[in-house]
């Protein structure tokens, strides 16, 4: 009896089980609570790793960014000084060659005029590509039509033709690609000048430039500059300029911009073919000088104003 005393009853054997159960299943879940929480720990971890990464690369990018604007500032010096390319291009004498086996191919017509044109050899352009513009239609497409008759236009413009280049734009029809139309009105704003109709200048600009960025609106600006001039057009689109500027920041790159292209003319007219004594070279390399610095100018205000932007909206 006494030794059956000292058994449990089931009930008591009950109790102790289910205390064992709730004992292991409370270590169970603090240890996967502990697991969970360095699960979390190791994703926070990873997280912060990520964005470092990505805050290492935004700062790269900056000076990718800057690099990047003085090789575009270079490249349209090149792109724009008068003269051309010395002889013919690989690519323009392939397209010629082919145009003497078939003299009324129309392709070969466009792309061998646009090679000139790329070659800045603008009075061969012309030859060639008058052969085609009133057999124009033969394109179907309508962006094709206005891509060969805009090489046509600005090439007299570049030749001083301007009567010509003003025949040639009123053949041009409109296109639904935004890229090309914003080029063909800013070819329209200059041919219209050229030839002294300052309103449809004016006009021309303002499609131009209609929606685009500021220090974007303010360079086709600036590349104007020149015929509105001639056209007596200069006072009223700076001052349509400086009413869209709206900031202090973006007034600053409008000068910059300005003063760039004064510079780049000058240098233009310096790179003329002349005797290079020791004055003239000292000239250049300072006109290079000042046009970079001024093109890093431009880029310290845009960085400025666009921290400024981003602060603000973080706010």
């Amino acid at each position: 009896k006494r030794s059956a005393a000292l058994l449990p009853t089931p009930r008591a054997t009950a109790r102790g089980g289910a205390a064992l159960a709730l004992g292991a299943m409370s270590e169970l879940r603090q240890r996967k609570g502990e697991v969970d929480q360095e699960a979390k720990d190791e994703e926070i971890q990873r997280l912060k790793a990520q964005l470092e990464v990505q805050k290492k690369k935004a700062e790269g990018s900056e000076e990718d960014k800057g690099k990047r604007f003085l090789e575009e500032v270079n490249q349209a010096l090149e792109q724009n000084k008068p003269g051309g390319v010395k002889g013919l291009s690989n690519q323009a004498k392939q397209f010629k060659e082919a145009l003497v086996k078939d003299p009324m191919n129309m392709d070969l017509i466009f792309q061998l005029g646009v090679a000139y044109a790329l070659d800045q050899q603008w009075d061969k352009a012309i030859n060639v590509l008058m052969r085609g513009w009133k057999r124009i239609k033969e394109f179907d497409d309508r962006s094709v039509r206005t891509e060969f008759l805009m090489c046509l236009s600005q090439a007299s413009e570049r030749e001083k033709k301007f009567k010509q280049a003003l025949a040639v734009m009123h053949d041009i029809e409109d296109v639904e690609d935004e890229d090309m139309q914003k080029n063909l009105e800013s070819l329209r704003c200059r041919v219209y000048l050229q030839n002294g109709d300052m309103q449809k200048g004016l006009a021309a600009l303002k499609k131009a430039i209609d929606g685009m960025a500021f220090d974007k609106a303010s360079a086709v600006w600036a590349n104007l500059i020149e015929p509105l001039k001639k056209a007596g057009a200069y006072d009223v689109s700076k001052s349509n300029m400086l009413a869209l500027a709206e900031t202090d920041a973006n007034k600053e790159v409008l000068e910059a911009m300005e003063k760039l292209v004064a510079y780049r003319d000058v240098y233009f007219q310096q790179s003329q073919p002349q005797p290079m004594n020791a004055s003239r070279k000292y000239t250049l390399a300072g006109m290079i000088i000042a046009a970079v610095c001024i093109a890093l100018y431009i880029l310290y205000i845009l960085e400025s104003a666009s921290l400024s932007k981003l602060n603000l909206d973080q706010k």
